[in-house]
């Protein structure tokens, strides 16, 4: 019998002035905007049991209170369109504008019915036949039908697509290179035939990528959907100003209720104290920019709330191999780091020790049997250097000037020193760091401090696209691609993403991970972090494990 997965509608169910005391750690995410897309955020799926209960599984939004709510962002290009990656606030109000046909709400991690009530799988795991809820209405007033999913998953499959802008990223297009077909039966069913096997399929449809965008509007818009964005989410793009902020209007017609707000503003704001003082000054209800620095003040104010959300993200120290090509110098490198310390002074204490490696400790598949590959031992760093004849080399690091990456560089330099290496350093502007990244003749492409953050919660997310010898990761960052035998790292990774038993798939990963850190060494893991959620003590119902991943759920929020 074909795997099958229903869904159903009824049951998927202080004051301001004291701001100027924090530290001037600037936490603008410039760094990442068009770089985490292209860096593949969001390709994976979860595995444990999801009731959601907020989000497309959700039934039931509340009776609508009214009111404003004020989000603070990153930065805002006034462009959401789900094939093109501009900020990361330009894409939460893509989630609030767009639902697809999964969901995952990250209070649990496995993808559940959103606009598909249903979903049927063949024997040979090729095949995904999805069937549309009816009745959902677009902002825009037209009906959900298969048309509107050919034509959104179209366009980040193909990249000759007609709507597509200049410069889109298409998240879905790595996917799409798998997709043999898609095709709709009829009106409300879609068909989409693999040319082989991904079981991470579900949870990439769940992705930023996967949201359906109303047909009539393409045809209507084109390339510039992205400035009239129309979809079935529970809010409807009303204006956008470059730089300065988005608005949104709550949708009567959303399939789970008019949400308890009347409006959702996405504003940008870059400044670390800004962000502190309008949180305290009730000018932002929430945020997951946050400064880190400021974190024990905003605890003892009672006029916001701090939120503890699951550790997500990875803060990361890239090694570019053809850079440092004696693995002994790496392995140093990587033993000298000083995570602790790392972690109490750059993320005053908002997250933990990487003991899974490269997997958070909220994803499936971390297993602490890793700790050792994240552990400080500096007299063995010391032996490493020696051995490899590399005391006294001069050693290349940057960072961006933003956020936790300044003191990490701070850190990380002293402990490098401490092993016998000379380190030079240099700070970034967040604006040019991702092309920094990719430029391998940059003079300071030796080391460099980064972070992952994740779309959908799996390991594929995390190990899938930081050991594959193909991704940025492997290659344009690290040059792992040019190492001898780390091609055979591609079809282990493949195996393991398709792996149904939990334990054997954690057992797969812990397998890659060790030799991946063993054999090549090319990333060193920092520490786990989750972004600073905080919010004004009224505000109610927000997802904030889903923020704090940068995804915007905010259809029973209330102020």
């Amino acid at each position: 019998m074909p795997d099958q997965t229903p869904g159903s509608p009824t049951t998927a169910s202080t004051s301001s002035s004291a701001a100027s005391a924090i530290a001037s750690q600037s936490l603008s995410r410039r760094t990442m905007l068009r770089g985490a897309g292209l860096l593949g955020v969001g390709v994976g799926f979860g595995l444990p049991a999801l009731l959601s209960a907020c989000g497309a599984a959700a039934e039931d939004t509340g009776s609508g209170k009214g009111g404003t709510l004020t989000l603070a962002i990153d930065a805002t290009s006034a462009v959401n369109d789900p094939a093109f990656y501009t900020s990361l606030g330009d894409w939460m109000a893509v989630d609030c504008i767009c639902r697809g046909l999964t969901f995952i709400s990250f209070e649990t991690n496995e993808p559940t019915p959103d606009l598909a009530k249903s979903w049927t799988i063949s024997d040979d795991k090729l095949t995904y036949t999805f069937a549309l809820r009816e009745g959902i209405k677009f902002h825009d007033g037209t009906t959900l039908t298969s048309a509107d999913v050919l034509a959104s998953l179209g366009r980040q499959f193909d990249p000759e697509d007609k709507t597509l802008p200049k410069g889109a990223t298409r998240p879905l297009a790595s996917m799409g290179t798998n997709v043999a077909s898609l095709t709709a039966p009829d009106d409300m069913s879609v068909k989409m035939v693999l040319k082989k096997p991904d079981r991470t399929v579900l949870g990439k449809l769940s992705d930023i990528g996967g949201r359906i965008i109303s047909k009539a509007a393409l045809d209507k818009h084109g390339a510039d959907i992205g400035k009239h964005l129309v979809g079935t989410g529970p809010f409807a793009f009303s204006s956008a100003t470059s730089g300065q902020s988005i608005t949104l209007e709550a949708f009567d017609g959303f399939r789970l209720g008019k949400p308890p707000i009347d409006r959702l503003v996405l504003r940008q704001v870059q400044d670390p104290s800004t962000i502190v003082s309008s949180l305290l000054s009730g000018d932002v209800s929430a945020t997951q920019f946050a400064p880190y620095s400021a974190v024990s003040q905003l605890r003892k104010d009672s006029s916001v709330k701090v939120y503890d959300t699951p550790h997500n993200a990875d803060a990361i120290m890239m090694i570019d191999a053809r850079r440092i090509p004696e693995l002994k110098v790496r392995k140093a490198i990587n033993l000298a780091v000083n995570r602790r310390a790392i972690l109490q002074q750059a993320f005053y204490g908002i997250g933990a020790e990487p003991k899974g490696y490269a997997i958070p400790p909220a994803q499936s598949g971390y297993d602490t049997a890793l700790a050792d590959l994240s552990t400080q031992d500096t007299a063995q760093a010391r032996r490493l250097v020696e051995e490899a004849g590399a005391r006294g080399r001069t050693i290349r690091l940057m960072a961006a000037s933003d956020s936790w990456h300044p003191k990490a560089a701070q850190i990380i330099t002293q402990n490098l020193t401490d092993v016998g290496l000379k380190v030079e350093t240099t700070s970034v502007d967040p604006a040019t760091y991702f092309s920094r990244l990719l430029d391998a003749g940059d003079d300071y492409h030796d080391l460099m401090i980064w972070e992952r953050n994740t779309y959908v919660p799996d390991p594929d997310d995390m190990v899938g696209a930081m050991a594959s010898p193909t991704s940025i990761y492997g290659s344009k960052l690290s040059g792992m691609d040019t190492l001898k035998g780390a091609s055979s790292l591609a079809a282990d990774l493949y195996a393991a993403k398709n792996l149904t038993d939990t334990a054997k798939r954690t057992a797969a990963y812990t397998r890659i991970q060790r030799r991946w850190a063993e054999e090549y060494m090319v990333l060193s893991m920092l520490a786990c972090f989750s972004n600073l959620v905080v919010s004004g003590s009224g505000v109610k119902g927000m997802n904030t494990d889903a923020l704090a991943n940068h995804r915007c759920y905010m259809e029973k929020a209330s102020v």
